[in-house]
């Protein structure tokens, strides 16, 4: 007797009752209760959950697999979600972002009661959230994510406005009775903005793939989110301020600059030295490329000695710190030149939207079946996602930052 032959048999009682809780409601003529809706959908589960372990049975027995399985076990070893901790292989700014359950909503609403896909899929839209810890950055816990340093702004639509300072003079002295007291200058200059939209596809996925292998889901919410979050790093360091960029604090003018000086650590606390003569070093944290990062972290002494724990522990290869401010390696940053930021007196983030999941089966390909052959997805049972969100910057103090050069 095959050894899955006790699955067989649970599976076909787990069935029987899903069948009897639909037929009663189809004698009555009536929708699913609350009670039975809940009882179905957990009747339904354990069925795919026991289908899965008697196929997979089956393809020990035999010693092969088949194509469902292979895409099951792909899926898995992509998403690194099986066998491993949460969150074991994912990108520092998907840890940093959360997770999400959008490709679990999607199968839950394009099923029937059963759990299989309908035969017409319509559209639909799901809401990501990404919940971004709000409280302060522990000095021996590292930063992942360049958005976990910037504060959100209050925003109740897409247009927005804000004062920048471009003058700080402070001329408060001492002053005799009856004399004229000083004036200080306090320049600010408003600003209107908008939020920007940032937006990207997948390529059309087989709806049956995606039912069949849950940790495909998980892959392309890792990827579509991780892409958004590139995307959005990208702008709130070299945004130009034309067409639909946002102005980016490597293009906003009123920064310093920090030239390079002896060698990249003797350079680096000039620039903490110009951050704290204008009172913005509370928030502060770098921004650079890991290539330059890796040099930091490879700084040897004349003795061939690296420089962890080196003068005023200048850098903490634990809490990634360099000078005492979080460090934040990114793609995006030119090699050779770093940001050091007091994100929190510099900048703002404008979130409307951060993150909505669309996915739809009308779009046409015109070469989906050879050169000049048309179809659509609907026509090749695919489907496609559309993950998007608005965001909007503000840059409150130039002043704050520092672009520094690490090139001798």
């Amino acid at each position: 007797m095959p050894t899955y032959t006790p699955l067989v048999d649970e599976l076909k009682v787990t069935l029987t009752a899903a069948k009897a809780i639909a037929a009663k409601a189809e004698e009555g003529d009536r929708d699913f209760t609350k009670a039975e809706a809940a009882e179905l959908e957990q009747l339904m589960a354990k069925a795919r959950s026991l289908r899965d372990r008697i196929e997979a049975a089956k393809a020990e027995e035999k010693g092969e697999k088949d194509a469902r399985e292979t895409l099951m076990a792909l899926g898995d070893a992509i998403a690194g979600s099986r066998g491993g901790s949460k969150g074991q292989h994912l990108d520092p700014r998907v840890k940093a972002a959360g997770g999400s359950t959008w490709g679990d909503t999607v199968i839950k609403r394009a099923s029937d009661q059963f759990g299989h896909f309908k035969g017409l899929l319509a559209g639909g839209s799901v809401p990501v959230t990404v919940p971004l810890d709000p409280e302060p950055i522990r000095t021996d816990v590292p930063v992942l994510s360049l958005r976990q340093l910037i504060p959100l702004a209050p925003n109740t639509g897409p247009r927005f406005s804000y004062l920048r300072q471009t003058t700080r003079t402070n001329n408060a002295a001492v002053v005799a009775p009856g004399a004229r007291k000083p004036t200080s200058l306090y320049t600010l200059t408003r600003f209107d903005d908008r939020v920007r939209t940032i937006a990207h596809l997948s390529e059309p996925i087989n709806k049956f793939d995606l039912e069949d292998a849950p940790s495909l889901r998980q892959f392309l919410d890792q990827e579509m989110r991780l892409g958004l979050e590139l995307a959005l790093e990208g702008e709130i360091l070299n945004g130009d301020g034309t067409g639909e960029h946002m102005t980016g604090v490597a293009n906003v003018s009123g920064s310093q600059a920090q030239a390079f000086d002896t060698d990249i650590l003797v350079t680096a606390r000039k620039a903490v030295t110009k951050l704290e003569k204008v009172g913005h070093l509370t928030g502060a944290g770098w921004l650079m490329h890991p290539d330059d990062w890796e040099a930091f972290e490879l700084l040897q002494d004349n003795e061939a000695r690296f420089y962890y724990g080196g003068p005023g522990n200048a850098v903490n290869p634990t809490s990634r710190r360099l000078w005492g401010a979080p460090v934040v390696t990114s793609l995006s940053q030119t090699v050779g030149t770093t940001h050091l930021v007091d994100w929190q007196a510099a900048t703002r983030l404008h979130v409307l939207e951060d993150g909505v999941l669309d996915w739809s089966e009308n779009m046409y390909d015109k070469d989906a079946l050879g050169s000049g052959v048309g179809a659509s997805d609907f026509e090749r049972n695919m489907i496609r996602f559309r993950f998007e969100g608005r965001f909007g910057l503000e840059i409150l103090r130039p002043s704050a930052i520092v672009e520094v050069d690490l090139t001798a």
